[in-house]
């Protein structure tokens, strides 16, 4: 009988350019000086393939805002290649869209390994996107 074996949860990515879709949405809280905040976590699995039964995953937290100079309205700009135009997002319907991430290694004194930065998060153009694009 073969029994699977869970993939274990790496966030310890090399900087580079990956394709990768939402696996997670969730509030986060973060303390600040102010007290405690409500942040947004994005979640995204990335395409690495690993022979060591390894799931490579990378995050990032957002301010729960569509303000126009918002992070988080910008990086959905970028990853789904328009603006919002809705007076609510919900952002449970990103689960499972696939993007195109840039990570980056921000060092930090102290500590032994770098932080993985979500830099950027772009539209993954398949090639049926390329042919719908050029149909328009």
């Amino acid at each position: 009988m073969l029994i699977p074996v869970e993939p274990t949860e790496s966030y310890d990515i090399e900087p580079g350019k990956y394709r990768a879709k939402c696996t997670d949405t969730r509030e986060v809280e973060k303390q600040t000086r102010k007290g405690t905040r409500k942040n947004l976590r994005i979640v995204w699995e990335l395409d690495i393939p690993s022979s060591e039964n390894i799931r490579y995953m990378a995050g990032k937290n957002y301010e729960p805002t569509l303000a126009k100079d918002s992070t988080l309205r910008h990086d959905l700009r970028t990853w789904f290649g328009h603006d919002i135009n809705a007076r609510q997002f919900d952002t449970a319907t990103l689960k499972g869209k696939e993007a195109i991430i840039t990570v980056q290694h921000i060092e930090n004194e102290g500590r032994d390994k770098p932080f993985c930065w979500v830099s950027r998060v772009e539209t993954l153009v398949t090639e049926d996107d390329a042919d719908d694009a050029r149909s328009i």
